[in-house]
């Protein structure tokens, strides 16, 4: 029972992150103020059309006060809207009933509309298309849209039906069309949703990586991190990857201590920036070192390699003969994204694990 509970729960009120809910709350305040410009035009240019074209329209009872109505209502709250975006140093939660009563009031001029186009025989488009904007152009909460745009459905079909039984209106096609109607704004809800907190994860891991360090204290050499940014002098260039680990240095950390650990990271540092590269070599792992060698010749990065390889075959763990050893393997190829460098990198990994 629990489960089922949450599941509705999930379906007509999920949660929502709060910065997600205020991206709503934005969005709908700025397609509130372009839905009420495009209308404020489109209704003063019908009402100049019938002032020339269909004068006598004005001689219906509420027609002329309607069509002020409609034409008002939008202007007003086009400024509305227009204000409470231009605050942009306050919530947007604060304004998230404008656009909801806007939308109360433009619906209830198309079902006048509607109703007075059924009452003559025609169709009633009016009605229908201010549900379609409902569901097109606001992102409703769920439970928002079922009482939003069920209500108006049920409370239009009512008035048809205390009018005249509603005999024209196929009543299954109708509420066909309402739960058609409600079930896309609730999509739009979690689909918009789902993708505003996609982009927010982005955001904040890219936050994350952007105060990540770029330089490894330890060995001076950049972090794995620098490697992102990096990346663009490398694409498009025939590149050399050697990956580097040093032997059992988990034992010696655990043996010698962090401090005997740090001495031999630090003097394997200064050999990659003496023998390899300065610029492109990076701290990958705890004991694992990435070399970049960028247009160099296989053959050249094998001599730079082996005289790197016997530099440290004379270092020995500090206060002990203990020689320290190292395993390497290397790629070359020419990456044209981060993928192909992420290959590259994997398959010098691989080498170097047959190696050892």
């Amino acid at each position: 029972m629990a489960t089922f509970s949450n599941k509705l729960k999930d379906l007509f009120a999920p949660y929502i992150h709060p910065s997600i809910r205020e991206s709503i709350y934005h969005i709908n305040l700025q397609s509130n103020r372009a839905f009420t410009l495009f209308m404020s035009i489109l209704e003063s240019a019908i009402f100049i059309f019938m002032i020339f074209f269909e004068k006598g329209i004005f001689g219906e009872p509420f027609v002329l006060l309607m069509c002020l109505y409609a034409i008002s209502t939008s202007l007003l709250f086009f400024f509305i809207t227009n204000y409470a975006l231009r605050k942009s140093h306050k919530p947007y939660s604060r304004y998230r009933f404008i656009y909801i009563a806007y939308y109360i009031s433009i619906l209830a001029f198309g079902m006048f509309t509607s109703f007075y186009h059924y009452s003559h025989g025609e169709q009633m488009l009016a009605f229908f298309a201010t549900e379609f904007c409902v569901a097109s152009f606001l992102i409703l909460p769920p439970w928002c849209s079922i009482l939003l745009i069920i209500g108006s459905y049920i409370g239009f079909y009512g008035i048809l039906f205390a009018y005249d039984g509603a005999p024209t209106v196929n009543l299954v096609n109708y509420i066909i069309l309402t739960f058609l109607t409600t079930a896309g704004s609730i999509r739009k809800y979690r689909t918009q949703a789902t993708e505003l907190e996609r982009i927010h994860r982005i955001e904040t891991m890219n936050e994350m990586m952007q105060n990540l360090p770029v330089h490894d204290a330890t060995t001076n050499l950049k972090s794995r991190y620098a490697l992102r940014d990096d990346f663009t002098s490398y694409q498009n260039h025939p590149i050399i990857v050697i990956m580097l680990d040093i032997d059992d240095f988990a034992s010696i950390n655990e043996t010698y201590g962090t401090k005997t650990g740090n001495e031999i990271l630090s003097n394997i540092g200064d050999l990659v920036s003496k023998y390899l590269t300065e610029n492109a070599a990076y701290r990958y792992g705890d004991d694992s070192f990435l070399i970049i060698l960028q247009d160099v010749d296989v053959d050249v990065a094998m001599q730079k390699l082996s005289r790197f390889e016997r530099s440290i075959a004379t270092l020995k763990i500090p206060e002990t003969e203990i020689p320290v050893h190292s395993n390497s393997g290397y790629s070359h190829g020419t990456p044209r994204d981060e993928e192909d460098l992420r290959l590259l990198i994997d398959a010098a990994a691989a080498k170097r694990r047959e190696f050892s």
